[in-house]
């Protein structure tokens, strides 16, 4: 037996270099293995999570059923330079980057994504002029078959400051996702629904900017859904729109002839669609129009008192159970100088002839209908003013026995124009989306049903001259010397 010698045996400073080693080699293994699954489960099973509060990054279920029922590939072309001089055009792509990158994780395979920096790749770029006549160097390009549209990055945004303004220009909100819809919808989609706006009675204006009484906004959002919109004056047509898929009366300031009723009439009866927006003190006629399919406009103003003042712009604070406002339990409405709109109590004799009505929207009921709203003392009266909560809008549609799904007449009636105007559409996306989904669900396409523009996240810390200096020497001096101190206690307590 060979004798054991202090040569032979290990030193105890190998022993531990041998440990040391051992676990090396294990680390290093167990992350190979980590590195390798999350390879394997990101190329096969891939998923992405988005962390941020309000779901920045996260898609709408519209836009993933979009996504997901594509029959046929969809390229996306990002034409954009990755330098520029203005800052925010840095933020804008970023944020396009991430939103394709959610496209392309829902989309799958059908989803085809491609970066061009023009400035770089001068003949992919020239090829890109050639086929889609490009006319910027900032354009996104959706193609699908034969069809295809362009999206400038511009149009993503809404950018505040900058200009006469004064300041760096910032991005108060990211609409990138509904704008890529709608251009995805463009080139996949075989027709676009028509609706038309009824003129000749002083109503809203889609193709005016005005502030106050302009559509314009609202026409540009409608059309990024896919669907054509025009205007249709009956006073010259003496005709209905025989192709409107639906039809908006918007805020009309005059009555409309027994003609147009007449007519209207026979368009519901046909599976008609309509969307009426009525302001407040304006008899219209269509308030007597809708008592007829158990509907009641009261002519009244939601007002609530308010720090000494009345408030006349009723909130939407309870939503109903139906798809127009299934998505929008946490988002504002607001509604100013609205009139109440609500189901009529319904008579034996009715019951079968009216169609199913559904309040969409109520306010608190701090908010009463003030009948008498030209008076300079309003003040709530309990014989003549309605008490809260009031409901704003409704929606009508052919009775379904049996909870049969028929296609028939569909109605959207609301107590207010003003909200969705030039003025009080900018930063309300609560209103926005009321608009289209009530639009949408007209024209039976619930599964449009809603994107809103996505506002960044600002975090700010506000902090005294005496916090910012404690947070400053703890940081430059009271971490580096907690450090050294760790570091001197380890090498005593080895030395020992």
């Amino acid at each position: 037996m060979a004798e054991l010698t202090q040569s032979n045996v290990p030193s105890l400073r190998q022993r531990r270099v041998a440990i040391s080693l051992n676990i090396l080699v294990q680390i290093v293994a167990l992350l190979a293995l980590v590195v390798m699954a999350n390879w394997l489960l990101s190329r096969h099973h891939p998923k992405r999570w988005d962390w941020t509060g309000s779901g920045y990054y996260k898609l709408s279920s519209k836009t993933a059923q979009v996504l997901k029922g594509l029959k046929d590939p969809l390229d996306i072309v990002v034409c954009i330079p990755t330098a520029s001089s203005r800052d925010f055009i840095e933020k804008a792509l970023q944020d396009t980057r991430s939103l394709l990158k959610e496209f392309e994780n829902v989309g799958k395979s059908k989803v085809r994504v491609e970066y061009v920096d023009p400035q770089r790749d001068l003949n992919r770029a020239r090829q890109l002029v050639e086929k889609y006549h490009l006319d910027s160097p900032d354009q996104i390009i959706f193609a699908s078959g034969a069809r295809s549209k362009l999206v400038k990055l511009d149009d993503t945004v809404d950018v505040d400051g900058g200009g006469y303004m004064g300041g760096a220009p910032k991005i108060r909100a990211f609409k990138g996702e509904g704008v890529f819809l709608s251009a995805i919808q463009s080139v996949t989609q075989e027709k676009s629904p028509k609706v038309y706006f009824l003129v000749g009675h002083g109503e809203r204006d889609i193709d005016s900017s005005d502030e106050r009484n302009g559509y314009s906004m609202l026409a540009s959002y409608i059309k990024r859904d896919n669907i054509q919109v025009e205007k249709w004056n009956y006073g010259q047509k003496r005709t209905w729109p025989a192709d409107a898929a639906a039809v908006v009366i918007a805020g009309p300031q005059k009555r409309l002839s027994e003609g147009e009723f007449t007519a209207l009439n026979e368009y519901l009866k046909n599976n008609g669609r309509v969307m009426m927006l009525l302001d407040y003190k304006v008899q219209s006629g269509l308030e007597v129009f809708l008592d007829r399919f158990g509907i009641q406009v009261d002519d009244n103003l939601a007002v609530m008192p308010f720090m000494g003042m009345m408030n006349v712009t009723a909130m939407g604070a309870e939503y109903a159970r139906h798809p127009i406002t299934a998505k929008l339990a946490d988002i504002n409405t607001a509604f100013p100088y609205a009139r109440s709109i609500r189901r009529k109590a319904e008579t034996a004799a009715a019951v079968g002839e009216r169609p199913d009505i559904t309040e969409l929207v109520k306010t608190p009921d701090s908010f009463w209908g003030e009948t008498d709203y030209k008076s300079q003392q309003i003040k709530f009266d309990a014989k003549t003013d309605i008490r809260g909560p009031l409901s704003l809008a409704v929606a009508a549609e052919t009775r379904k026995p049996g909870g049969v799904e028929l296609d028939g007449m569909r109605m959207v009636a609301v107590g207010c124009s003003q909200f969705v105007d030039n003025h009080n559409i900018r930063g309300n996306e609560g209103n926005v989306d009321f608009f289209m989904n009530s639009l949408n669900w007209l024209l039976k396409r619930e599964q449009q049903i809603a994107v809103s523009p996505k506002t960044p996240q600002e975090f700010r810390l506000d902090m005294t001259p005496k916090q910012a200096r404690a947070v400053y020497a703890l940081v430059i001096g009271g971490m580096p010397l907690a450090v050294a101190l760790l570091g001197v206690t380890v090498w005593i307590r080895r030395r020992k």
